[in-house]
């Protein structure tokens, strides 16, 4: 597939910024899994602000997983939202980022002004939006109205195309604003089903941005993803550098698939365009006192299981080894968990307990991602999964569809991307971008 890349896209006054970091220890052919990160957690690691001991072997520092320097755990990718950052005061982790070492993708806030909990009163409001991702992100989320709450009662839109008509206003706001600066950004993409997934696309195409984000109902569909893909690449929409972004996934399935994605991109379409994907999972897990276990693989089932957060006064000044591995689950005892006395019914944990299985969810899932990629990496020689074999087929089918570079070979393997978890059309929507 050889396209030629319009003199308009190429010749953009924002300045062409690379997908590449220093020292980066993300797989530069997989897609990347990047965390929407608690302001919680990420003020009170940079503050160091520990209120007693850290586990044994653990220095304050190594809290820190976006420290470049870092050799318990760290990652180079993070996400944070103007909808619960944009009036933090206080240094964090991510603002404070070796910005060459880190890279940086900034949500709009969308969903959380959909549903209401961050308002918009006027231009200046949407222009301290714009700033504050300038300002702080890398890549950035254009303004978006998800249609997935208009299934729901009670949304303020009514309509899908009350959603886009509010979204086109933003987008020519930001279009219009936006600095020339090394931030890129994303035109979200939004429809509950794909009809108005195609009806949104035609829409917001003619707004010129540096990549593309899949959001709502169908932003992990393969079927939906391969056949926009293909599209844009036929119409230029995907020039060099670009980066593609889902927002709300993160089950291992979806994380397989993307690799497919990327890969096959670098393979036939010889380009540099990154593929990433985010969750609040391992922060938004404490809302309901879980952590994960261990990654379960097989034929039909790839999964990151999860469990209740050992809490008993059993534990108070125990040594035994907090049950679940990670980089930080290993250094943890019993102990360090479950530190303070509790009346009955109560709790034995403290805000550093959950901070502590933050990180452990956080480096759990990461680790689950990468053994993922590695089992499919092994399988792929042989072309035999005995894993996820749902997803191996995918992977077979993504790699023929964008080695033609054909509508039609994405329409011959719909049935396959139909055995996925999202094959079909589901009934759910941004749920995983509200913190």
């Amino acid at each position: 597939m050889n396209i030629v890349v319009p003199a308009s896209q190429t010749e953009s006054h924002y300045p062409v910024v690379t997908n590449d970091l220093v020292n980066d220890p993300t797989p530069k052919d997989q897609a990347i899994y990047i965390p929407s990160v608690s302001p919680g957690y990420a003020m009170t690691a940079y503050a160091k602000d520990w209120k007693r001991d850290l586990p044994k072997d653990v220095s304050a520092e190594e809290m820190n997983f976006l420290d470049p320097a870092n050799k318990l755990f760290r990652i180079s990718h993070v996400m944070s939202s103007a909808g619960q950052a944009l009036s933090q005061a206080r240094p964090c982790i991510i603002t404070e980022r070796d910005r060459s070492s880190v890279l940086m993708i900034g949500d709009s806030g969308g969903y959380q002004i959909a549903s209401g909990r961050l308002k918009i009163n006027g231009d200046a409001d949407k222009l301290k939006i714009l700033r504050w991702l300038e300002q702080h992100a890398d890549v950035a989320m254009t303004l978006d109205v998800p249609t997935g709450p208009v299934l729901k009662p009670g949304y303020q839109y009514r309509t899908s195309r009350d959603c886009l008509n509010a979204t086109e206003h933003y987008l020519a706001f930001f279009q219009k604003h936006r600095k020339s600066s090394n931030t890129r950004f994303l035109n979200v993409l939004q429809g509950n089903n794909t009809k108005e997934t195609d009806a949104w696309y035609q829409a917001v195409k003619k707004y010129q941005f540096e990549g593309w984000a899949f959001a709502g109902i169908m932003r992990h569909n393969f079927f939906n993803l391969c056949r926009r893909i293909i599209q844009m690449l036929d119409e230029n929409q995907l020039p060099d550098n670009s980066w593609i972004h889902i927002l709300g996934t993160n089950d291992l399935e979806t994380a397989i698939g993307l690799t497919a994605i990327q890969r096959a991109l670098t393979k036939h379409v010889n380009r540099n365009i990154r593929i990433s994907y985010d969750t609040s999972t391992p922060f938004r897990m404490l809302s309901w006192s879980l952590v994960y276990t261990t990654p379960r693989f097989e034929r039909q089932l790839m999964s990151m299981p999860s469990t209740k957060i050992p809490d008993d006064p059993r534990y108070l000044g125990s040594d035994l080894r907090f049950p679940w591995p990670s980089a930080l689950g290993n250094k943890l005892t019993m102990g360090d968990v479950c530190y303070r006395p509790a009346a009955t019914g109560d709790t034995t944990l403290d805000s550093q307990s959950h901070h502590y299985m933050s990180l452990h969810n956080l480096s759990a899932l990461c680790d689950g991602v990468a053994f993922a990629n590695r089992v499919f990496d092994s399988e792929g020689v042989t072309h035999h999964h005995s894993i996820g074999t749902a997803i191996g087929a995918a992977v077979e089918a993504i790699e023929e569809i964008f080695k033609t570079g054909k509508q039609e070979s994405v329409l011959k393997y719909r049935n396959t991307f139909m055995h996925l978890r999202h094959g079909i059309e589901p009934q759910a929507g941004d749920e995983e971008r509200d913190f």
